[in-house]
Formats: C-alpha cells, sequence, structure tokens
C-alpha cells in the first residue's frame, strides 16, 4: 500500500524531537512515537482546540494538575494479562497515576467556557473508585496499612510487643558487667531481622550465643546473645506471619485491580493525550507557534511561517517568513531562483507545517494561516540514489514522481525538488512539463522547484499554476531567501559561482560564453520582477486598510452583543434583588405572623392563613419558578452561584426532598438551602 505521508522526507521527527523535551512524564513518549497526521478534519480541529484552550488556561496561571509520574506500561500490560505481580513499588506508582488522572478530570470538567477540554475529561475513565481501594491498602510511602485487613492490623501489634520483649532481652544481656566489657560496640547491629553484637574474636567464648558473621578481617565476629534468641524468635516469627498476609492482601487487591484492566488502559492513554497536548500548548505559550484553521478542503495559507528546524539554531527575526495562497487562483506553484537561495526550505516549510497541522500540533505561523486536511502529502527530495533497487539518481526520482502521480487526488499536496534534473535538459524539461500538465489538470496541491527554463514557461501557458522566484540581491550576489510570485527567477549561478570563490577570468569567460541575449532577457525579467514587487505594495495597503475597516466593524458588532449580554444580566439581576427583597419582607412577616397564630380566635386562623398566602406567592414566583428549574438540572460536581458568599462552588451532595445541598468552600462543606443559591453568575 502507498504511503500516504511522507513523515521521513519532511523530517518530521523534528516536530517530535521539539516536544519531547516539553513532556512532563515518559507515559507521553509513546504519544509522540505515534504522532503524525489524525483521521480526519474533524480530530484534527478538536486536538488543535484542546491544545489552544490549554495554552489560554496555562497564560491565566490555571495550568494542568499533572505531577510527574513514573512510567507504568513496563509491567502493567504483563499484569493485567496475567504473566506476573507487580511490586509494591509498582502499586505505588499506580496509586499516583490514578490520582492523577482524578485530579486531571475534575481540572479538564471545571471550565464549562472550554468545551474542547470539558469533552477530553469527559473522555477520562473515573477511577476515584480504584485509586480508593488501593489508597485504602498502600499509602504514598509503599508501605502496606496496618487497615488493610483485621488479620495484618492484629499481627502488627504482636510485632509491636514481640519487639519490646527483643529490646527488653537486650538491657538484660547488656546490664551484666562480665559480657559488656567484651562489646566492642554496646548498640545492636541487625543481621537477617536477628540482633547481634560486635565481639572481639578472642571474647568468642566468653559471650554465649550463635554466630551470625564475621568482619572481612576475622578480627570480629557478630553473636546473638543466647538470652536473646527466644525473644528474636518470636519476633521473626510475627515479623514472617506480617509478610505472608502481605502477600495475601496484594494478591486480593491484584485480582481486584484486573477487574478494571479496561478503566487502567484508558488511564493510561488518557495521561499520554493529556501530557502530549500540553507539551504542544507550550509551543504556542513560550515559541509563538500558532493554531491554523483546518479545512476540509479549499485553499492552502501560509502567512509569516518558518521552518521548525530553523527556528531551533536561529533567532526568529534572522529567518525570513514564508507566506503563500495555494489553491485560489492556481493550484500548481513552480518555483525558481539561485542555488542556495531557499527553494527546498519553502518545500519543506510547506509540506512539514501541513504535515503539523492536520497532526493536531500548533505550527509557527500566524494565526490566519489555514490549512486542508491533506489526504496524502507526497514528496519527491533530495539527490537520493535507489542503491539496493540499481537505480541512478535520475531513476530514483522519476520512480517517486510516479509514485506521487498515481496516488495523489485533488485532496492531496504534491511536493517536488528539481524537476527534470538529473538528465538531458531537453527531454528533462519534456517530461517535467507533461508531470505539471498532469497535476494542474488534476487540481493537485502542487509546490515544484526546477531551474529548466521551459518549465519557467508552462505557468503563463496554464491558468491553474502560476511562477513563482527566490529574490537575489544583484548588488550584493547573494540570495535573500524570499519567495516572490508572479515572475520566474534566474539560477543567479554565475553571480553565486564568483561570490563563492570561482577565479573572476573563468567567470568572465562564461559570461561571455552565455551572450548578450540571454544578459538582456534576465535584466528584462528583473525590471518587471520590481515593477511586479510595487504593484504588490500597493495591493498589501489596500488590503490592510480593508482589514482595518473590518476589524472595526467587528469591534461594533462585538460591542452590541457585550451589550446585550449586558441587559439581559442587569434584568435578572434586578429579578435576583426582588427576590432577595421578598425573602427579607417575608423572614419580617412570618416571624410577626408566627406570634399571633397562637392568638384566639378568629385572630389566629387569619394570621395562619395569611403566613400561609405569603408563602404560596413566593413559590409562585417568577424568580423561585426559575431556580427551581437551574436546580432541576444540577447534579453532583457542578457548580453554583451563592450570594451571601460571593463565590462559585462545587456542589457535592444534594437533597431534594429536604431542598438543600451541600458545597464545597475551600476545604469545608458545608449545607445550604436552595434559596440561598442563585442561577445569576456574575459579569466577568
Amino acid at each position: 500500500m502507498t504511503q500516504r505521508y511522507n513523515l521521513d522526507s519532511l523530517e518530521f521527527q523534528t516536530v517530535r524531537d521539539v516536544l519531547v523535551t516539553r513532556l512532563t512524564t515518559p507515559l507521553g513518549r509513546t504519544g509522540l512515537e505515534k504522532l503524525g497526521p489524525l483521521p480526519s478534519a474533524e480530530a484534527a480541529r478538536e486536538t488543535l482546540q484542546q491544545v489552544a484552550e490549554l495554552a489560554a488556561r496555562s497564560r491565566d496561571t490555571d495550568a494542568a494538575p499533572l505531577p510527574k509520574l513514573e512510567d507504568v506500561r513496563g509491567w502493567l500490560p504483563g499484569f493485567l494479562a496475567g504473566d506476573h505481580l507487580p511490586t509494591i513499588g509498582d502499586l505505588v506508582d499506580l496509586r499516583r497515576l490514578l490520582a492523577a488522572v482524578s485530579a486531571c478530570r475534575a481540572w479538564l470538567r471545571s471550565r464549562q467556557s472550554h468545551e474542547a477540554l470539558c469533552r477530553m475529561g469527559l473522555a477520562f475513565p473515573d477511577v476515584r473508585d480504584i485509586a480508593e481501594e488501593l489508597g485504602a491498602v498502600i499509602d504514598s510511602s509503599g508501605e502496606v496499612v496496618s487497615t488493610a485487613s483485621p488479620k495484618l492490623g492484629q499481627i502488627r501489634k504482636e510485632i509491636e510487643v514481640a519487639d519490646q520483649g527483643v529490646r527488653h532481652a537486650v538491657q538484660r544481656f547488656l546490664s551484666d558487667d562480665r559480657i559488656y566489657k567484651h562489646l566492642q560496640n554496646p548498640e545492636p547491629s541487625w543481621r537477617h531481622g536477628r540482633p547481634v553484637f560486635q565481639v572481639k574474636q578472642e571474647s568468642r567464648q566468653v559471650v554465649p550465643g550463635v554466630l551470625h558473621d564475621r568482619s572481612a578481617s576475622g578480627a570480629t565476629v557478630f553473636i546473638e546473645p543466647e538470652s536473646v534468641v527466644s525473644a528474636a524468635n518470636v519476633l521473626s516469627d510475627a515479623r514472617a506471619a506480617e509478610h505472608r498476609e502481605i502477600q495475601v492482601i496484594l494478591a486480593h487487591i491484584c485480582r481486584a485491580l484486573r477487574r478494571y484492566d479496561a478503566d487502567l488502559e484508558l488511564a493510561v492513554e488518557s495521561i499520554v493525550a493529556l501530557d502530549v497536548a500540553l507539551a504542544k500548548s507550550t509551543l504556542v505559550d513560550t515559541e509563538g507557534y500558532q493554531v491554523p484553521e483546518i479545512a476540509d478542503d479549499g485553499v492552502l495559507r501560509l502567512e509569516d511561517a518558518r521552518h521548525p528546524l530553523l527556528l531551533r539554531t536561529m533567532p526568529r527575526e534572522h529567518i525570513q517568513p514564508l507566506s503563500l495562497v495555494l489553491g485560489e487562483r492556481f493550484s500548481v506553484l513552480v518555483v525558481t531562483g539561485p542555488n542556495t537561495g531557499g527553494k527546498t526550505v519553502v518545500l519543506k516549510t510547506i509540506g512539514l507545517l501541513s504535515l503539523m497541522a492536520i497532526s493536531g500540533v500548533p505550527i509557527p505561523a500566524a494565526a490566519t494561516s489555514r490549512i486542508p486536511f491533506f489526504d496524502g502529502v507526497f514528496v519527491d527530495l533530495g539527490d537520493e540514489q535507489g542503491i539496493t533497487q540499481n537505480l541512478s539518481t535520475f531513476s530514483s526520482h522519476v520512480k517517486r514522481i510516479a509514485r506521487c502521480l498515481v496516488a495523489a487526488t485533488t485532496r492531496s499536496l504534491v511536493l517536488m525538488d528539481e524537476l527534470g534534473a538529473g538528465t538531458d535538459p531537453e527531454e528533462g524539461g519534456a517530461l517535467g512539463y507533461a508531470v505539471l500538465k498532469a497535476l494542474e489538470e488534476q487540481r493537485v496541491f502542487s509546490v515544484v522547484t526546477t531551474h529548466l527554463g521551459r518549465l519557467k514557461d508552462f505557468a503563463y501557458q496554464h491558468s491553474g499554476a502560476e511562477n513563482g522566484s527566490m529574490a537575489f540581491d544583484r548588488e550584493q550576489h547573494q540570495p535573500l531567501f524570499r519567495l516572490e510570485l508572479g515572475i520566474p527567477g534566474a539560477s543567479h549561478a554565475l553571480d553565486i559561482a564568483d561570490r563563492v570563490g570561482m577565479p573572476h577570468s573563468i567567470v568572465a569567460a562564461a559570461r561571455e560564453l552565455l551572450g548578450q541575449r540571454d544578459q538582456r532577457m534576465e535584466e528584462a525579467i528583473e525590471r518587471v520582477h520590481t515593477a511586479r514587487l510595487h504593484a504588490e505594495e500597493n495591493r498589501r495597503r489596500a488590503d490592510e486598510l480593508v482589514r482595518s475597516a473590518d476589524e472595526k466593524d467587528k469591534q461594533l458588532d462585538d460591542r452590541l452583543v457585550e451589550m446585550d449580554r449586558r441587559r439581559a444580566w442587569l434584568e435578572e439581576e434586578a429579578d435576583a434583588v426582588v427576590d432577595a427583597g421578598l425573602k427579607g419582607v417575608r423572614d419580617f412577616v412570618e416571624e410577626s405572623l408566627k406570634e399571633l397564630s397562637n392568638a384566639p380566635k378568629p385572630f389566629g386562623d387569619r394570621a395562619r392563613g395569611l403566613l400561609q398566602e405569603v408563602r404560596e406567592h413566593l413559590q409562585n414566583s417568577n424568580v423561585h419558578r426559575r431556580r427551581m428549574k437551574f436546580l432541576g438540572g444540577l447534579r453532583k460536581d457542578g457548580v453554583v452561584y451563592v450570594p451571601r458568599l460571593a463565590k462559585r462552588c462545587t456542589v457535592k451532595k444534594l437533597d431534594r426532598t429536604r431542598e438543600v445541598l451541600t458545597i464545597e468552600v475551600g476545604k469545608m462543606r458545608i449545607e445550604i438551602p436552595f434559596e440561598d443559591v442563585s442561577w445569576l453568575h456574575p459579569l466577568d
């Protein structure tokens, strides 16, 4: 099957190399290894929107709570397959990962205005139960907690008692002055869980007990005193029982974890996706990359584009930006100009930035850039020879070109360097002309570089093609690395040869052989080129004036929308003020009527009736109905505004029978009645 995207030819690995240093966890490396064109334009737009929203929240100092995590993929797949058991350290790493998933899930879903992040959060598995189950067994330091099972708790109490028994036995041993003077150190050491003392070899017979070890020189022996052996045996048995019970507990928790295999795998994938997205967002934050528009088809527009590899090696201001529109007036661009003038960089910039965009990666270009979702990016670059296939340079080029022509569609991008080179110029020019004609007829997005004069004529003879040239400074005899559209460029081979050290006599002889006619033609092209630049500058200024007027119209429209929003908010705020006033009146009236409700008839009955009428009037008000409608759609973990606290709070529990809800304020949880909640949030 033909490869649809030539990632290697366009050095897509450069993008992965840029991103890998920006990952938070080692888990993200898997995502970068798989980084490439996404399955659809919608998927690319969704991924880029996530990146844009992450960058926006980072600028608001609201960064994702993704901590540094250990890579659990080395053991997790095998464990879930039943091949082996994890260590306690592995389970601690898993516990931290699950805690991170829960924290990131809540964070992603906490801002309704960031729709792509909310959708990303909805895809995160809810692993709180798994994390709690694991946390009930193992703490953050890697210890199995005593409450993991009743038996373990009892054993650890026995260990404490046995440990005290050993300490008392050691103290009694040390209280014997006849033995104490033969010890090199009164503090016991531990060998294999047994208390031992350092004794000189010549005093071995004076200190009765079990020999456990010797020093390297043999001058010191390590003896467990005979009087301590019995107490140490009790401690050793208790610790052995503890170890067995821990293994039972771990086996139980492992069986429980395997039941959540799908959630655990999804948890890892979710962290990978978030880590990669965060790495991409840092390109926007720190490097000035932008999120382009992704279109299903249509026009390719690059504005102020730069190659990522150049940005890694030199300051941005030293790189000549590339601006280009392809697919609007023409679909085929033929680029000519001097060697070392930047033609190949133009091809690689167009190709690599297109691949980045459809892979969900922001690009080093203006935000107004637009990339169609190409169904393939086909490339013929460089002078690679098919040695293993016994192909010459020309044959290798032709084979790649043929592959491009067969596989490309109207939604593909084709990039060819030095079309028609490597063979007789006349035959190469004829073949290149036919290739351009086929691409133009199929309306394939194509950018081609060449030095052949016949191919420069192609754009003048076909409406779907255009010439482009790399600018050259004739006075300084050096390329300017700027793409200019509308006119072919000269190769300036003699100027470049003169600049890089070719003897002047040789260059002069070459100019004489070239002839005056060719030089006059180049001078005519240069004059036309200059006139074209002036026209382009005038057009650019006119476009800027139109754009400025459009922006002012948009600002006016935005202000009108904002005024409508504020008017609606003020109307609701007025309702809220009325509601607050009515509640104040109700509280006052209720207090007064309660005192009268116990009065003799008929005054008590009238007071109670009046009190009921006040309550019914408030319950039937528009404000009350609006509040109840709002609360009817409220769910756990939703966000409400509490006017008396002047805060947005997270709902942790709802009791619709009692009409109360529990909210989280800081680290506290408090219960408030429904009537203390407002559906109205203050304007930002």
